[in-house]
This record gives C-alpha cells, structure tokens and sequence, in this order.
C-alpha cells in the first residue's frame, strides 16, 4: 500500500483533526477524525480515537477483521467518554471517525459522523461509509435533495459522535477492492466544498498521492472552506 495524508488548520483557530498513517512495516491501517468541543478539547478527543483504534488493532485478537475493527472503534469511544468524564473542561467534547483497515484484495471500513471514506475504482467514485448527519437523514427519507443538503443551514449537525455517550453505534463496511484501486478519507471540511467530479479529476491529474493530497486540500480552501482540512489517501499498489 501507498500512503499519503494531509491536515491543515484552514480558517479555523486551531486543527482539531487528527489523521493516522502507518510507517513503514505497520499495520495497513487509515485514520481520520473531527473533533468536537471548542478550546483544546476538539483536538484532544481526535488524538484519543486515532491512538484507541491504532492501538488496539496493532494487538489484533480472536475474531475476523470486522469484528476486530468494531472492538477498536467500541474501544475508541469509551476512552473518549472517560476522558471527559475525568477532565471538566473536556466535557461534551467528541469527535467523528472514519477509517479502513486494509488488505490486498478487500479492505473493511468504519464511521461514525460525517467523516467520510470513498472508494476510487476504473476512474469513478463511490461514497462507502454513509453520514450520520441532520441532512443525511432528510436527504435518505426524500424531504431534500443532496443538492439542498450541501445549502442546508444545519448542515454541520451531526446524529453521532464518538465520546458523546457510554456506547454509540458503529457502521462497518467490508468491500473488495482491486490494484490501483484508490480510498480517499476525509473530513468535512474537504467534500463539503468540492464536487465528486473535483475529487476524481485531482486523482487522475496528480503525479502522486502526496501531490493529490495537497491539491485536494488547497482546491477545498481555494473553494470557500472554512473548517480544518484533513484527507488521507491510500492507493493498492506495491511499495518499490
């Protein structure tokens, strides 16, 4: 696998995103969270979930990868809530999370929030994880088109975060994938600027991913975002 990743603070005060890779020899692993909670505490539940599901996957465990992967998000979110619980001027925080553990011919992905992964396939994209958000249910039951949704003034409202509660409910996601095949995970603060056409043409133009990460991040912002920036890319490729 290659991997490239990019976060920026944009227009906000301070990055309260956090993004994981692996170094060389780690487990095939991809990360991105949003936090929540003004002041620090944003960026403090983002690097809490990153490390609880990094960690605990890097143990590994009974059980197959979907189970493995739901154990780490589970995980994730109770050492978020008990964080708060023992820091006052963390609480309410939370933050989203979106991730992809990864194999040669299958990958199996995890969300919670509006944190998105898409899945980059013979040139067309395809949203797999799908947003817990006010307007992803509106637009799910009809009452608004996904047009309406991106104007939408509680746009940014999300239905579930990681932290916010004891438990929450994780979507897990298990898809194929093939060579060259591509997985882009986002934060919000990217696709809520850019069209899917943007996304696919940057992929198709960039020499490489490192170089598609910074394009899609300075097109989002070049766009009108006004929210950190987070994207990671992984592409099904052979290291040389």
């Amino acid at each position: 696998m290659i991997y490239a990743a990019r976060s920026v603070t944009g227009k906000r005060a301070n990055n309260e995103d956090s993004v994981f890779v692996p170094k060389r020899g780690e487990i095939s692993l991809a990360i991105v969270a949003d936090g929540m909670g003004g002041h620090s505490a944003g960026n403090v539940a983002s690097a809490i979930a990153v490390e609880a599901v990094a960690s605990e996957l890097k143990k590994g465990g009974p059980g197959g990868p979907a189970a493995l992967v739901m154990n780490a998000v589970n995980h994730a979110n109770t050492a978020v809530f008990e964080y708060a619980k023992a820091h006052p001027e963390c609480r309410g925080m939370g933050t989203t999370l979106v991730m992809a553990l990864l194999f040669k011919k299958h990958f199996v992905a995890a969300n919670v929030g509006d944190s998105r992964l898409y899945h980059y396939h013979a040139g067309a994209l395809r949203q797999v994880t799908v947003d817990h958000s006010y307007v992803a249910e509106l637009v799910a039951s009809g009452y608004i088109t996904k047009e309406e949704a991106a104007r939408h003034p509680r746009r940014n409202l999300i239905t579930r975060a990681l932290g916010t509660r004891a438990c929450e409910r994780v979507d897990v996601f298990e898809c194929d994938w093939e060579e060259n095949d591509a997985l882009l995970l986002c934060s919000d603060g990217l696709y809520s600027e850019l069209e899917d056409c943007d996304l696919v043409r940057i992929l198709e133009e960039s020499g490489t991913l490192d170089a598609a990460c910074a394009a899609l991040v300075e097109l989002a912002l070049a766009s009108g975002s006004r929210d950190n920036v987070s994207v990671v890319l992984v592409k099904n490729e052979e290291v040389q």
